[in-house]
């Protein structure tokens, strides 16, 4: 049985998430150093450290550093342009296939812009499906949480339903994860 999560609530898990604090700040200082996307060397610095830190398995960091680095990002990473996430999560490898590395592409987004992407990972997709099987904040199908535009749709959703507007995405991101960690 889930707890409700208000604003307290939410609050009150963060402290479990300082085991990460040097991770993220790690991962800040990158991103923050090198806030561009037009330098390969630079993006590959941020790949590697996001892949390795959060667990993200991009097998090809070279290649993904290139593919972001030819994307031109930078005006729809500012905008929160949610289909960005699509064009960065779908890689294609040298054998010839795609992968698509969408929790990676959304952790990306967040860290450049945190206010206007949200996280989506395994854990926070069975965080979010929990509370919708509990508390019915929405209606969607568990599948929709894969497209990304429709999860920023569905995550609005459950800030609107729990009165959550205090918080932040970031905030958010921490909370969804942790919650979906005790689920998983």
């Amino acid at each position: 049985m889930l707890k409700r999560p208000t604003t307290d609530y939410v609050k009150s898990r963060f402290p479990e998430f300082s085991i990460f604090a040097d991770a993220d700040a790690a991962i800040q200082l990158a991103f923050s150093t090198w806030p561009r996307n037009d330098q390969r060397d630079q993006v590959l610095a941020k790949v590697v450290l996001l892949n390795r830190l959060y667990s993200t398995n991009i097998y090809d960091v070279h290649g993904m550093a290139h593919h972001i680095v030819a994307q031109n990002i930078e005006a729809d990473l500012v905008a929160g342009d949610p289909l960005l996430v699509g064009r960065i999560a779908m890689l294609k490898l040298t054998t010839g296939k795609s992968r698509n590395n969408y929790s990676f592409a959304s952790k990306y987004c967040a860290w450049h812009e945190p206010n206007r992407f949200q996280i989506y990972d395994s854990r926070v997709d069975a965080a979010l499906w929990a509370y919708q099987e509990q508390f019915k904040f929405g209606s969607f199908r568990r599948n929709e949480l894969g497209d990304y535009t429709r999860f920023m749709q569905i995550v609005d959703t459950f800030i609107d339903h729990f009165h959550l507007h205090d918080l932040g995405r970031k905030q958010l991101d921490k909370f969804l994860w942790l919650e979906g960690r005790d689920i998983k």
